[in-house]
């Protein structure tokens, strides 16, 4: 944690550090223009719908994170039986959901809201690793860990309960990715005075 921050805040001296107030100051504009406040009938803010049309987008790119970054591994891990299957079946439902949120901006097709879909990620994941756990004692002796098969449990109850009742909205995705893209331009800023090299005093 200590490495990571001092990478953040303590950036390279550079005659280039005027990028980091641009793309800081570029992003806090857009974490402004994206937010969900802007009055409908300003005919004349012509971003006020932008952070509500990038919202099924946002869903899909972090659909399409967990696909790559996760059940790909799972994937690789496993050469066959009926795990492998599940979890190809969970890999294809959940790209199939991100292809529906793409086009959804294209009104081809209409998918459930974001809390729905997280739920039923969490369902698929539970589900696969209840099995898992039958045919892993069923295999051999070695126990499944016991707190990972409540976590199953709870992910199989608690994404049934957010995919039949949602319990947010999509317009929380859209401020989480709003207060995340400000505090990186902020970031940013305070990069670029950090990055700025010490003036040479002239004789």
């Amino acid at each position: 944690m200590n490495g990571l921050v001092k990478k953040v805040f303590q950036p390279t001296k550079t005659k280039l550090f005027w990028l980091y107030f641009v793309l800081g100051a570029l992003l806090i504009v857009a974490g402004v223009a994206l937010m969900p406040v802007w009055p409908s009938s300003w005919d004349w803010c012509f971003w006020k719908d932008w952070g509500k049309q990038i919202i099924n987008i946002l869903i899909a790119v972090v659909i399409v994170l967990y696909l790559v970054f996760f059940l790909i591994k799972k994937l690789r891990k496993r050469q066959k039986g009926v795990i492998l299957v599940l979890t190809i079946v969970e890999f294809v439902l959940l790209a199939l959901i991100a292809l529906g949120c793409v086009l959804q901006q294209f009104k081809i097709i209409n998918v459930g809201g974001a809390c729905a879909i997280f739920g039923l990620a969490l369902w698929c994941r539970g589900s696969v690793e209840l099995f898992r756990a039958y045919y892993h004692q069923r295999g051999d002796n070695d126990r499944f860990p016991i707190w990972w098969l409540v976590i199953s449990i709870a992910f199989v109850s608690f994404g049934a309960y957010l995919f039949a009742k949602p319990l947010f909205q999509d317009i929380v995705i859209l401020w989480i990715f709003v207060v995340i893209v400000l505090l990186v331009g902020l970031v940013l800023l305070i990069d670029g005075f950090l990055a700025k090299p010490a003036s040479k005093k002239s004789k």
